[in-house]
Formats: structure tokens, C-alpha cells, sequence
């Protein structure tokens, strides 16, 4: 029996500078198994597929009796009860930033992480500057129906904007999975960028690191999603479309047993003066020198 699953299009395909989605790993489009890495171009076709077109589209994948990944169709809303995650390894994480934060990371290995509601506050540039708590999905009026308390139903006259909310403190840190010289005109005052060259180590150091300094979070990483639909992991992974161009690697610590929850509505209206009194001052983490496993490279 085929075993059918649902897949958010950011876990089967990535985005390169220009926005096009690269394949994540190698997948099959029709009778064509496309490489890991593969652009698709906004005006390609491939076998009745225009996936440049569904960003905000689930897809059906399922394994063929040779093991290959197969992209079946896209939907709308998901049917299938089990996810598919692409838990693979990236090859390297790139952080951009101001040399002398980077020279820390790179000889004593010390990284500031902050909380995800540090970010909301507007005194950062534009690409930093994001409620992470936060993911917002729109829905055509056509397909929402409201239920009144009377059981009678009502068919919005617009659309419907749903909002998926983490309503705790957490803690995230942000790198790239691509090397991209646009980018440290993104993130101001970038001058450098680190390079994770194993990443499977470095994520092993900073989740230790981490739960070592900072008992009672537990720790997750994957890359960002760009779409309608939230990811996988939830709203910490989940940014709109405007930010593809970041293309995003995310660590983020969730406390196990909150001991405050933030008010709902102060998150969704950016109230920044009341949240400045519940955001946390960052978080200094040393996990040893990283010179081992990357290198710094200094813009040109």
C-alpha cells in the first residue's frame, strides 16, 4: 500500500537568490528525477507541473518501489494525516554580521540568542524585524463557514485571516543556508559571515551548550518556511513569503513547562511598550571554539 503524505512545498524545495525553488533533495516530477539542488524556473513545465506555482500549495509525496521521493500533486488543503519532514543535514550555515561579534563565535564560540519577541521591536532594520511568535494564514471566503452560538452559519463577505500563535517566551538564533553577497546589505552593519562547514556537529555543540546553561527549554532546528501554510514545526518556523530572499536556518528553545503566557493580543498588535516589560535580556552561550569546524570571511 502507498504510504501517502502531506508535504509543505519549503520541505521539498529551497530558494536561491533569485527566489526559484531548488529541489531539497533529489525528487520525482512525473517520469524526471531532478538532483538535490535543481532550479526550477518560473516559466518551466514539467510534466503537467508548474511548481514555481504552488508555493502556497501543500503537496502529495509518496515512495516508489525504487525508494524515490514522488511529487503526486498539489492541493490546496492537506488530506493525508501524516507529514512528511526532510530531516536532512544542511552542508553549511552562513551567519552574517559585524566581524568583531563573529571573531567571538569563531575562536571562543560565544553566540547572543535572544527571544523571539525581542524581534518584534522596530528599532531593527527590516529584515530582521519580524513577529516570530506569530503565523498568519489566509483563507478565501469561499471555502470558511462560521458557526454563530445559534448554529446558524455565516459565509464571510472577505477573506479570512486565521493566526497560529505561541503564546510563550522563547529563544531563537538565525543563520542562511546559502552564501549570497545581497545579503549583507540585508542584515545592516553585516561586514562578515561566519561558515558552519559540519553542521551536524555545531548543532550537536549548541543544543548542548544550550540545555547545559539553560535548563528547561528543549531545542529544535530546520529551515524557515515561506508560505500560506504554517510549518510543520509551527509558528517559530513559519515567515511569509517576503522573507524567501533570507532563506533561513533556525535554532529556537521553547520553555518545557512555561511559567508565564504572554497576553494574545498584545502579540498580534506588535504592542511593543507593554511586551518590552515581558521580553527577556539575551542570552550569552559559549560552546567552545568553533575553529575546528568553520571559518570567517570577510566582505569584499
Amino acid at each position: 500500500m502507498t504510504n501517502i503524505q502531506i508535504s509543505n512545498f519549503c520541505e521539498l524545495f529551497g530558494f536561491n537568490k533569485d527566489g526559484f525553488p531548488k529541489s531539497r533533495l533529489p525528487i520525482k516530477i512525473g517520469s524526471t528525477i531532478f538532483p538535490t539542488e535543481h532550479v526550477f524556473h518560473p516559466d518551466s513545465r514539467i510534466e503537467g507541473f508548474c511548481i514555481p506555482n504552488h508555493i502556497d500549495d501543500l503537496a502529495i509525496v509518496y515512495f516508489d518501489n525504487e525508494k524515490n521521493l514522488v511529487l503526486h500533486m498539489f492541493v490546496p488543503e492537506g488530506t493525508c494525516k501524516k507529514i512528511f519532514i526532510n530531516c536532512q543535514p544542511e552542508k553549511k550555515l552562513y551567519r552574517y554580521g559585524e566581524l568583531k561579534y563573529l571573531e567571538d563565535a569563531y575562536e571562543k564560540g560565544v553566540f547572543l540568542i535572544r527571544s523571539a519577541l525581542e524581534y518584534i521591536k522596530k528599532e531593527y532594520d527590516e529584515a530582521r524585524r519580524d513577529n516570530e511568535l506569530i503565523h498568519s494564514k489566509t483563507s478565501s471566503s469561499q471555502t470558511v463557514t462560521i458557526i454563530q452560538a445559534n448554529n446558524k452559519p455565516i459565509t464571510p463577505t472577505s477573506n479570512v485571516i486565521f493566526n497560529t500563535i505561541l503564546p510563550v517566551g522563547c529563544y531563537i538564533l538565525c543563520f542562511s543556508y546559502d552564501y549570497d553577497l545581497d545579503l549583507y546589505e540585508k542584515f545592516t552593519n553585516s561586514d562578515s559571515c561566519l561558515i558552519i562547514n559540519d553542521t551536524v556537529a555545531f548543532t550537536e555543540r549548541l543544543h548542548t551548550a544550550f540545555s547545559e546553561q539553560v535548563p528547561g527549554y528543549s531545542g529544535i532546528d530546520a529551515r524557515v518556511s515561506y508560505s500560506n501554510h504554517m510549518s510543520c514545526h509551527g509558528p517559530l518556523f513559519s515567515k511569509p513569503r517576503d522573507f524567501i530572499y533570507q532563506r533561513e536556518y533556525r535554532f529556537a528553545w521553547i520553555p518545557t513547562h512555561p511559567k508565564q503566557k504572554i497576553n494574545l493580543l498584545h502579540i498580534i498588535n506588535e504592542d511593543i511598550e507593554t511586551l518590552r516589560e515581558v521580553i527577556p535580556d539575551p542570552l550569552k552561550i559559549n560552546l567552545g571554539s568553533l575553529e575546528d569546524i568553520s571559518n570567517i570571511v570577510i566582505k569584499k
